[in-house]
């Protein structure tokens, strides 16, 4: 049975869930589940109130984290997310966990939020929190993303993995803020950013996120 896929096109937890789907060629369905409106029906999929959720079959799976490794697991026939090398696969997991917790809290409650979903709620964006953020809050998990990719391609092996995918997920929203940082000042994670954007399946989901955040602040003017 297609996996249901419910959650929010811009954000970022749904984004790293979808991409993983994509590559690994999972068949599937999204459904938009806007959680500062929808609460009621959030609220009987995942008791947290948080998105993404999949539903497969008779089995209902929330948090990104926990979804992408039920994928791994469900559907080991796939393009495998998760190094077979031990180190590689904590590494992977432990950026997987960074991109999730501090930079998710940089860029989306210093830049993201305070621009987009401010309008999308009716508000003026919170321009000062901004540039704060792009400041004060943003160089240090970005200096360590930098670091800790060096000169490689990927964050954990020598293949995509999970790590790569909560990295760019995050990363988005930088630059449907035009946020995004300069080469400049992080070579190699831009050079990451850039290398994931080249993907097909990446590319094609960047697109379609732009026209959703385009149509949903027109529909507001």
């Amino acid at each position: 049975m297609t996996v249901i896929i419910h959650g929010s096109p811009l954000s970022p937890f749904t984004r790293k869930v979808t991409i993983s789907a994509l590559e690994k060629s999972l068949d599937f369905q999204s459904r938009d589940l806007n959680p500062y409106i929808e609460k009621e029906r959030l609220a009987g999929l995942n008791p947290l109130k948080r998105i993404p959720i999949i539903q497969h079959n008779e089995f209902t799976l929330a948090d990104s984290s926990a979804i992408c490794g039920y994928f791994e697991a469900a559907f080991p026939e796939m393009q495998s997310l998760s190094p077979d090398d031990a180190k590689a696969k904590g590494t992977a997991l432990w950026i997987e966990e960074y991109a999730d917790t501090k930079l998710f809290e940089a860029v989306s409650e210093g830049v993201f939020r305070p621009i987009f979903v401010n309008q999308l709620l009716g508000k003026a964006p919170d321009l000062a929190t901004v540039e704060d953020a792009v400041r004060n809050r943003l160089p240090e998990p970005l200096s360590y993303l930098e670091a800790q990719l060096g000169v490689r391609d990927w964050f954990a092996g020598e293949q995509l993995s999970i790590a790569d995918i909560a990295v760019y997920s995050q990363m988005v929203n930088l630059d449907h803020a035009q946020h995004l940082p300069s080469k400049q000042n992080y070579p190699h994670l831009i050079g990451h950013y850039h290398r994931m954007q080249d993907r097909p399946v990446i590319a094609s989901l960047f697109k379609s996120e732009q026209a959703f955040l385009s149509a949903s602040i027109k529909a507001l003017s």
